[in-house]
């Protein structure tokens, strides 16, 4: 017979698991800004709009747009390099963004609790499928 509780440990387990494949989740702005950087960026203390370490604010969805990729949400994507290069559309390898959240030759951010493998590869695929603002 099975307890209670098992059955909620199993299910809890079942939705984790299916959730830990990146390839099922969106690599879409919204989702990535949404799930990814908006919780693991801002609430570290690091770059919302009371802390904006840097300068870099990331709390609203508009401005980490534009901030990461140079442009505003809504424009193509141009040949220009956005200031501080933290995103080169197309290009995760040149993406400081990608780098810094792999902590490769630089600090990894977030610092005090690394992003999962799964979600910068969600982060990885958005850039690499254009960085687009949708």
């Amino acid at each position: 017979m099975m307890h209670t509780s098992h059955v909620v440990v199993v299910a809890v387990v079942a939705l984790v698991g299916g959730c830990a494949d990146s390839s099922e989740r969106p690599a879409r702005w919204g989702y990535v800004h949404a799930t990814i950087i908006q919780p693991s960026c801002t609430t570290a203390g690091c770059h919302s709009a009371l802390t904006a370490i840097a300068g870099i604010n990331l709390a609203d969805r508009e401005g980490a747009y534009t901030i990461l990729t140079g442009r505003l949400c809504g424009e193509p994507p141009s040949s220009i390099e956005p200031p501080r290069n933290y995103v080169t559309p197309f290009s995760s390898e040149t993406s400081k963004l990608y780098h810094q959240l792999v902590g490769e030759n630089t600090d990894v951010m977030p610092p005090d609790s690394p992003l999962p493998d799964a979600e910068i590869e969600i982060v990885a695929r958005w850039i690499d499928e254009g960085a687009r603002c949708d």
